[in-house]
């Protein structure tokens, strides 16, 4: 739970025998990343912020018992200043890729999150 840098897993099992398939990121430890998925998952306000809570606000509309069962599947360094990729980003990409899942369309398009704070332009420190 507190690994840093990591792909996850969340398998969405429905009462009926349904299932589904989510992958994301979490560049901070999971158990951060796991408070903002709770938040979206009881907000509504946030509950189309990802593919898998609009999949949990399906769900709940329709009155559908679930289970998430969550799990690691890889560990990849983050961006870093200078480097031209970001091995988190493209280790979500590719297991997006390799199994079926929901959200894979938004996923692989999407470009790295994590660069923007190395970048000059969305630096807030002050230079006299």
């Amino acid at each position: 739970c507190l690994t840093t840098s990591s792909i996850y897993q969340a398998d969405v099992l429905t009462e009926d025998g349904g299932s589904h398939t989510y992958f994301g990121l979490a560049e901070k430890d999971f158990e951060t990343r796991w408070s903002g998925r709770g938040r979206s998952f009881g907000t509504e306000k946030c509950k189309g912020e990802t593919e898998l809570s609009k999949l949990i606000w399906e769900l709940g509309s329709g009155s559908i018992q679930y289970e998430i069962e969550w799990r690691a599947v890889a560990e990849c360094e983050g961006c870093r200043p200078g480097s031209e990729r970001c091995n988190l980003c493209l280790a979500e990409k590719l297991f997006i890729l390799r199994d079926p899942c929901i959200g894979k369309r938004t996923g692989i398009v999407s470009g790295c999150r994590h660069r923007g704070g190395f970048l000059l332009e969305f630096n807030k420190s002050s230079v006299p």
